[in-house]
């Protein structure tokens, strides 16, 4: 068949492909990714190309953190308990589909608490009543398929567990949380450890620095601990985008050259700063741009054909 070794298994794809999941906050949902480049760059829809015909589930949700991740992916199963006190306006709950009071609606709480963070949304039932709990408002509630459901205390069960078992999977999970080194470490490997071939099955991404994680920083130092220590137990799938966005080679690595970033004067100062220089990130300073999201993607697609993923 001739073309190029991409095409090729593309048009004749191995039949062991797998779907692969991204797991983590804002960062993996590319916000920022409008910004800076002529359209947006988003990493799970350059990721899915790459990786085409295997399906990519892209699964990061802002503002989570890295129990967060657990909770979507199965591996905690909270205890869901209604809170009969609380009043929701059911008229105005907008469900999965879009469709306006489509859902019974009941206020809950988690046990062992967990408070909801940004806009998560996750799949799953309670002892059989399915549904979505929602934490979009700020507080929990779940939103039965059926109308007519009634929900007592129960246990939750994530329905992406089901999707996430057959699958590879990248980790970027507690920049958020990121000063709880033990629990970052500890959530990304039970992640690990929850594949169907842990030593091969999982791509661990490192955090990068921000304006607000510039050397000496307590954030800046928790941080590095946890990419180190990443680095030391993942080995060739870990990915140090900390090195990536803060050294020469990265900087002028091929998707990104045409930015000249080393002959810019704000890239120095950034780097003596040890953070990513500013033609690579967000006006908000916290998130990467289009340029940022295209070199992580870039790199975290060079990794997976070095693992023989895609």
């Amino acid at each position: 068949m001739p073309g190029t070794d991409a095409s090729r298994r593309l048009l004749a794809p191995a039949d062991d492909t797998r779907p692969i999941t991204l797991w983590g906050s804002s960062s993996m949902s590319s916000e920022g990714g409008d910004e800076g480049t002529p359209l947006p760059i988003r990493i799970h829809e350059h990721l899915a190309l790459a990786a085409a015909p295997a399906v990519v589930h892209p699964f990061g949700v802002g503002a989570t953190r890295s129990a967060h991740a657990l909770l979507m992916r199965g591996l905690e199963r909270p205890r869901l308990v209604p809170d009969p006190d609380a009043t929701i306006d059911a008229a105005a709950v907008t469900d999965a589909a879009g469709a306006t009071g489509a859902a019974a609606v009941t206020a809950v709480h988690l046990e062992p608490a967990l408070p909801p963070q940004g806009p998560l949304r996750c799949p799953g039932d309670v002892d059989g009543v399915a549904g979505i709990l929602d934490g979009t408002s700020g507080t929990w509630r779940f939103m039965a398929d059926d109308p007519a459901a009634v929900l007592t205390p129960g246990t939750f069960r994530s329905a992406l567990t089901a999707v996430a078992d057959s699958s590879r999977q990248v980790l970027w999970l507690g920049k958020n949380n990121i000063l709880e080194v033990e629990a970052v470490l500890e959530h990304t490997q039970r992640m690990w450890d929850a594949t169907a071939h842990p030593a091969e099955d999982s791509l661990v991404l490192g955090h990068w620095p921000t304006f607000n994680d510039a050397t000496g920083s307590s954030t800046g130092e928790a941080l590095t601990e946890v990419n180190t220590e990443q680095a030391s137990r993942y080995g060739d799938h870990f990915v140090d985008l900390q090195h990536l966005l803060t050294s020469e080679e990265g900087l002028t690595s091929a998707p990104i050259a045409h930015l000249q970033l080393m002959e810019q004067g704000s890239t120095h100062d950034a780097l003596a700063q040890g953070v990513t220089p500013p033609l690579l990130v967000a006006e908000d300073h916290i998130h990467l741009n289009g340029w940022g999201n295209l070199l992580v993607s870039w790199a975290i697609g060079q990794r997976m054909r070095e693992l023989r993923w895609i």
